[in-house]
């Protein structure tokens, strides 16, 4: 067995001791020429693992809209078919069950001999 198949295997393995299944629903900013627009579209479901990770404490950050509590101290391991994405033009948002609301603040491909084997992602905990 090579590196990649079994370095892929540990990762669904790791998913399997705790899985959620999510739907991602994604915004993204697209150039529409000369003006951009909000596209949204959704991916999955995907079966991945949360975990809660460090000890951060929720802060509550006030918006136009009023004021939400955010926990930044949550990951998430996906295996390599997971369609993540994370950055300034992008923002990838689900439901846990039992968890709550999520956003997706990085992604990290996982790579083995120059193939991706699997994503970890830090997570944003919404109320």
């Amino acid at each position: 067995m090579d590196l990649v198949s079994l370095r892929r295997q540990h990762i669904s393995w790791a998913i399997q001791q705790n899985p959620v299944t999510i739907t991602i629903q994604r915004t993204e900013k697209v150039d529409m020429g000369g003006y951009f627009d909000e596209v949204q579209s959704e991916y999955g479901p995907f079966t991945v693992r949360i975990f809660h990770r460090g000890s951060w404490v929720p802060q509550e950050v006030s918006t136009l809209a009023g004021t939400k509590q955010v926990d930044k101290g949550w990951g998430m391991l996906a295996d390599y078919q997971a369609n993540l994405k994370a950055g300034p033009n992008v923002v990838d948002e689900f439901d846990a069950p039992g968890l709550g609301h999520f956003r997706i603040l990085a992604v990290y491909p996982q790579i083995v001999q120059g193939q991706v084997v699997g994503y970890q992602a830090d997570l944003e905990k919404v109320s």
